[in-house]
């Protein structure tokens, strides 16, 4: 009687909430549309010096909100890789190195030695359209994290470090620093945090080319994405290759 009770009192009270859901989801649907997206469009070229206006917030009307964001991230990645410090994965008898089963298959490691030229030149030219065109310095960086996790799923962990030589924790960390000082150069300019600038500087053969000062910032993002995802990514590679070796 108790349990038939509860589960009574349970559907009433699911059922209330589910109901005050919905005609707050019907009230919201249902009142009139006034938000910023114009604003946002409309002012996306002329001030922003782009036309892809989800990268201009990012870099540019919300840069302290992307600010923040990296930082977060690469603190989340250095606290991970504290804590994993001296982790040992174990691993099943079955899938150990030695006992029947290849650690690093050839054509996985030819495969991924081909394809890091290319993943590396495709995310280059993510992070250079981002601003006029979709792309930008998040979706560059984790196009450049996936080439780099390949090669660790690849050659194992020990070998891809010995090759790479990087600290991904210094990575993120001159991410950060790159896009906090894009901010404060600003400054210089009496112009406030984070205040972009464009130009139209001629290269040779090239010629003029259209320059905002939020690509700096862009590059700060993308660091700090490439250093924070490997640090925690490499982390875990090396607790499974300490654990090999033990």
């Amino acid at each position: 009687t108790d349990t038939r009770g509860r589960r009574i009192r349970d559907a009433v009270i699911a059922g209330m909430a589910g109901l005050a859901v919905a005609a707050l989801a019907y009230a919201v649907m249902t009142q009139p549309q006034d938000t910023i997206a114009g604003e946002l469009l409309a002012r996306s070229l002329p001030e922003g010096y782009g036309r892809n206006v989800v990268n201009v917030i990012l870099v540019d009307f919300r840069g302290f909100d992307t600010l923040g964001e990296i930082t977060v991230l690469a603190i989340a990645a250095v606290g991970v890789a504290a804590l994993m410090d001296g982790l040992r994965v174990r691993r099943d008898a079955a899938t150990a190195p030695g006992r029947g089963h290849d650690p690093y298959p050839l054509m996985l490691t030819t495969a991924a030695n081909v394809m890091l030229p290319f993943t590396l030149m495709v995310s280059a030219y993510i992070f250079l359209r981002g601003h006029n065109e979709p792309g930008g310095g998040f979706i560059a960086g984790l196009v450049t994290a996936i080439g780099l996790v390949t090669q660790y799923m690849a050659d194992g962990f020990l070998a891809t470090e010995r090759r790479l030589r990087l600290d991904f924790a210094r990575v993120a960390g001159a991410g950060i620093g790159i896009a906090g000082l894009t901010g404060i150069a600003a400054w210089l300019f009496a112009a406030p945090f984070l205040t972009s600038a464009h130009g139209h500087p001629a290269l040779p053969i090239v010629g003029e080319v259209p320059l905002a000062s939020a690509v700096a910032f862009d590059v700060g993002v993308y660091l700090a994405v490439v250093g924070g995802t490997l640090l925690m990514l490499a982390t875990l590679a090396r607790a499974s290759e300490r654990e090999a070796a033990a």
